[in-house]
């Protein structure tokens, strides 16, 4: 079918509103719960007024029907910084940004100019399902260029709580939902996960969607101290007096991030004693550390390697299809053809032959409440049929996060689906 003269004119408009950069920026005010003090403002796209495009996420939308999502978070980005900059937002932290985790990868925006003080990146964890390493890469990449990184919408994808020490943020942001809805167990698990991870690592809690006096008094049970919502204030042009702002006090410096190169074995191995086992007894280890993710749900990382795909014999390829119906993110690494159907939700890489993971027989199990690792490395690869094996099992959640993400970085983008889309963040509408 081909298409209307208004979705013509709809795709002409979308065009020129990138082509002539005719996005605009307002501001929203985040304040601090207990005193209620504005100390900064993130900064929310819109397109022309009275065109359908004012709405943000029509205008996203749209661009992830016509692949041009990046085009479009360039030109949101260069007005964001261009307003803050003339508002005059000179204190750190005092300006909050949004971005797609693709973006950082792009030179043209890295070259691009940046606000006038170190700023809070916006990034959303569901970018981890369609491009882990990609995602990884691009905070590291910001880290480097100065931001802080926030994690936005948590508790709207159950994986996100597994996946907090992976992207160490050192700001969350509590998805509106938490707030507004009435409290039951999935709110007290993201409340019990956040805390763990808040005094663990002295990450910052904000909530959003704040709309009554009620959602503040729920918004710090669940241990934010900043909020932002129509209580305090919806999206302005203008920003009286932005340089006298306070911006958020991190405690500490910025999250350093950790390594993605080596294997879980050389990781782990170092820091802690090595046993012998043959095959037999590591695959029944194996089951239990799935038994885990399974009871854990949809908030469980499950990430495995096989050495060579007869590893995956049928029984094995049932559990995991079972796993990947409920888990958050599961991954199977293996030489060969894996036998695993791409629409069964299971991540599949292919280990090269050059790679020293080829050797390694390993699970990583990351959930809310739960870690562990089992890395194993084959004593005679020479000699495979012998099954024999050195390993470590532990249950420390660093080591843990530190396996799993030489795994991750190993993960490509997985092919786009029809039209176009390409998943991602859904745009804040404020």
């Amino acid at each position: 079918m081909g298409t209307t003269t208004s979705e013509r004119e709809s795709d002409a408009l979308f065009s020129e509103i990138l082509a002539d950069r005719l996005i605009s920026s307002r501001f929203q005010p985040i304040v601090e719960l207990d005193s209620g003090t504005v100390v900064a403002y993130e900064a929310l796209s819109r397109g022309p007024v009275d065109t359908e495009f004012h709405n943000p996420a029509a205008l996203f939308d749209r661009a992830h029907e016509l692949g041009r999502v990046g085009d479009l978070d360039l030109a949101c980005w260069l007005s964001s910084v261009h307003t803050a900059t003339e508002q005059g937002f000179t204190t750190p932290h005092t300006l909050f940004v949004n971005v797609e985790p693709g973006s950082l990868r792009r030179a043209d925006l890295t070259t691009a100019p940046h606000p006038p003080a170190p700023a809070v990146l916006e990034v959303t964890e569901r970018a981890l399902m369609n491009d882990p390493a990609g995602l990884f890469y691009a905070i590291d990449r910001a880290r480097a260029m100065g931001y802080r990184i926030a994690v936005d919408d948590l508790g709207a994808d159950p994986a996100s709580l597994a996946l907090l020490p992976l992207l160490a943020p050192d700001l969350i942001k509590l998805d509106m939902a938490l707030i507004r809805e009435r409290p039951d167990q999935d709110a007290a698990r993201v409340m019990s996960a956040v805390a763990a991870h808040a005094e663990r690592t002295g990450a910052v809690v904000l909530a959003e969607g704040i709309e009554t006096e009620e959602h503040r008094v729920t918004a710090r049970a669940l241990g934010a101290t900043y909020g932002q919502g129509w209580l305090f204030g919806r999206p302005v042009a203008e920003v009286p007096n932005a340089a006298a702002l306070a911006g958020i006090s991190f405690p500490g410096d910025p999250s350093a991030s950790l390594p993605t190169s080596g294997t879980p074995y050389s990781v782990v191995a170092p820091l802690r004693t090595s046993r012998s086992s043959n095959r037999a007894l590591l695959v029944q280890m194996s089951i239990f550390l799935e038994s885990r993710a399974l009871a854990s749900g949809d908030s469980a990382v499950v990430l495995s390697t096989f050495q060579h795909h007869p590893n995956l014999t049928p029984a094995t390829r049932r559990r995991y299809e079972t796993l990947a119906g409920t888990a958050g993110l599961v991954a199977v690494y293996v030489a060969g053809d894996a036998g695993l159907d791409g629409a069964n939700g299971i991540r599949v890489a292919q280990i090269d032959p050059t790679d020293p993971l080829l050797d390694e027989w390993d699970i990583v199990v990351l959930t809310a409440d739960f870690a562990a690792v089992l890395a194993a490395r084959e004593v005679d690869p020479d000699n495979h049929g012998e099954g024999a094996y050195e390993f470590v099992l532990t249950h420390d959640r660093d080591l843990a996060t530190a396996a799993a993400l030489t795994l991750i970085s190993r993960l490509s983008s997985p092919p786009s689906p029809a039209g176009g889309r390409t998943g991602g963040a859904a745009p804040t509408v404020g």
